[in-house]
């Protein structure tokens, strides 16, 4: 695969795609991939039978003005969020089948044709152990996610157990606001100082 053609669908991120439709009782995987004859490959199976359509960038090209959008990326952006989004159905008209990605106007059609029995053994054997990797890589990542959640939960609780003791010392200005208790006699207006007593006027002695 040219690195160009190669580089655009690896940054749009279309180049391993996957989602399960349902179609009455009927499901579908539907899935994307590149491969090394400068293509971009997208599957639909029922896990017996197998439909894909190949496109070089010549394709991609076609497939992009038969779409009414101005250009590659924007295609492969819009292809990427209606896959992702889950706005995808899969119609089966005779031996090929219809792909539509997107909603109302805006969608994309694609027509998808049965593959030889050489093409679908190869496929599917690619699809199944793609997704066994990635259940393989799932596991990696919850595994770990686990670890690291039980790590931060015994920290947590290491932390939890120190509290009573960061608490244990005497709270600053604890008891600073009880009540002071006036001496008998102090004045009021200015504690320091004896009250005076009031006068009581000059008493003369008689005469």
């Amino acid at each position: 695969m040219s690195s160009s053609f190669a580089t655009t669908l690896s940054d749009a991120k279309v180049d391993a795609l996957q989602k399960v439709v349902s179609n009455g009782r009927v499901k579908y995987l539907c899935f994307t991939k590149c491969t090394d004859s400068e293509s971009w490959v997208i599957n639909v199976t029922d896990g017996i039978d197998l439909w894909l359509l190949e496109l070089d960038v010549h394709g991609l090209e076609a497939q992009k003005d038969l779409s009414g959008i101005d250009s590659i990326e924007a295609f492969l952006i819009r292809f990427r969020n209606g896959f992702q989004s889950g706005e995808v159905t899969v119609g089966r008209i005779g031996t090929k089948v219809t792909l539509s990605v997107g909603k109302g106007a805006s969608a994309i059609e694609l027509d998808l044709f049965e593959a030889k029995a050489a093409e679908k053994k190869l496929e599917l054997q690619s699809v199944l152990f793609s997704l066994a990797e990635c259940c393989s890589r799932l596991e990696v990542q919850l595994t770990a996610a686990s670890q690291q959640i039980e790590t931060l939960k015994a920290q947590k609780n290491q932390a939890g157990g120190l509290n009573p003791f960061m608490d244990a010392s005497p709270k600053k200005g604890a008891g600073q606001n009880k009540a002071k208790v006036r001496k008998v006699g102090m004045s009021v207006i200015n504690p320091s100082s004896r009250r005076k007593k009031a006068a009581t006027g000059v008493v003369f002695e008689g005469n």
